[in-house]
């Protein structure tokens, strides 16, 4: 086996250069980015280098297959190249090879798998310099800043490609046109926004909070009730199925006697339905459902047999933007299987970085209600603007 290293600009500067020298056998075990030497290098951008390594006699076998030969004109030069020549098996060449082989067969598997994530991680960044090939550079610190706060790449691809192609071939140096297209371009992404709306004569409205623990539904509750009962004079009710945490249901009623409404604490599914009865004249009733955790079974079931005994108009999902994009589709393909109308995407003071909305809202094609931005009530709500999460989504660290 010969390992080698090569040193470029760039990545495919380097690829070349191995190719050229160890042949198309040869197999990535590293890359990375190294620093120049000399007193100035902190002028210049690193370089990378790969690590590649080929298999002698895996790279002769290549080289017979692409240029056959009778195996009578190999033997015959063979042997008068070299008559004396031993024949050694691969025990010979290391004596060490059978007894080590068998007692470490952990540490091999760990190798072999650390290989194969570096050459996936080598094919994926090949992939993508292939996509991005040919698109301005504009267009490209464009992707930058979308993959910089956290947009899946094959999103991001698919946006910059659709940037690209929209793009007149005389603006494609005008960064201001460029940066209104790529805004106009992530809003059509987001653009579907639909907060809560009640019809004219509509009452007793029923709008369910779900969602995993910790994400806000209860201060979110407050919110929407506080600004429909002050804002928009509508006639509020709440109940809580959060019987699990003392402080939850308290913190509730304490928010409902402040903005002055009636609250009620319901444990099943039979007074669920008495306790909708009670407000069917108000004109919209919120119930803040318990936490649970989207994975265990008699979690959903239970919240199953509360909305099946509710019927309600509006099941809305809340989820927070702090956790992982991966978690979030998972979460919210769990919740679906009793139903999800509309997400609320929460504490979005808590996080710099807001792809994860666009990557999520991708996925799941589901609307946007609200954002939330803070603790105060009933303050830090807001229906989204596309145009400023699109601006949020393209600044560094950006913030609504």
């Amino acid at each position: 086996m010969i390992i080698k290293k090569f040193i470029a600009n760039d990545f495919k500067g380097a690829l070349k250069q191995a190719k050229k020298e160890m042949g198309s056998d040869a197999i990535i075990l590293h890359t990375s980015k190294v620093r120049r030497g000399g007193i100035f290098s902190f002028l210049f951008s690193p370089q990378v280098e790969i690590t590649v390594a080929v298999d002698e006699s895996l790279q002769v076998n290549s080289d017979r297959l692409r240029k056959p030969v009778s195996s009578t004109a190999v033997s015959s030069t063979a042997a008068a190249a070299e008559p004396n020549r031993p024949v050694f098996s691969p025990q010979d060449a290391n004596p060490g090879a059978q007894a080590i082989a068998p007692s470490a067969p952990g540490e091999l598997l760990q190798e072999l798998q650390t290989m194969k994530n570096l050459i996936n991680d080598v094919k994926v960044k090949i992939y993508e310099v292939e996509q991005i090939k040919g698109i301005s550079g504009e267009v490209q610190a464009f992707y930058e800043t979308l993959i910089n706060n956290q947009v899946e790449k094959e999103l991001a691809l698919k946006i910059i490609n659709r940037v690209e192609s929209r793009l007149p071939k005389d603006s494609k140096g005008d960064e201001l046109w460029v940066r209104d297209l790529c805004l106009h371009t992530v809003q059509e992404y987001i653009n579907n926004i639909k907060p809560i709306e009640l019809q004219r004569e509509q009452k007793g409205a029923l709008v369910f909070m779900v969602g995993p623990t910790g994400v806000g539904k209860t201060t979110t509750i407050a919110k929407l009730a506080a600004n429909m009962s002050f804002l928009e004079g509508k006639e509020v009710a709440l109940i809580t199925l959060d019987t699990y945490r003392v402080s939850a249901a308290q913190q509730l009623r304490t928010f409902a006697e402040i903005i002055g409404i009636p609250i009620s604490v319901v444990f099943n599914p039979q007074d669920l339905g008495e306790a909708i009865k009670q407000y069917q004249e108000k004109d919209i009733i919120f119930v803040d459902t318990a936490g649970r955790s989207p994975y265990k079974d008699e979690h959903m079931e239970e919240l199953q047999d509360f909305i099946e005994a509710a019927n309600p108009d509006e099941i809305i999902l809340v989820l927070s933007v702090t956790t992982d994009s991966s978690d979030l589709i998972n979460i919210y393909q769990q919740f679906n299987l009793i139903g999800v109308d509309k997400i609320i995407f929460t504490k979005l003071d808590e996080s710099c970085n807001y792809g994860r909305i666009l990557n999520t809202v991708y996925h799941i094609r589901k609307p946007i209600a609200y954002l939330t931005t803070g603790q105060s009530v009933p303050d830090d709500i807001e229906v989204p603007d596309t145009l400023e999460l699109a601006r949020a989504l393209l600044r560094e660290g950006g913030a609504i």
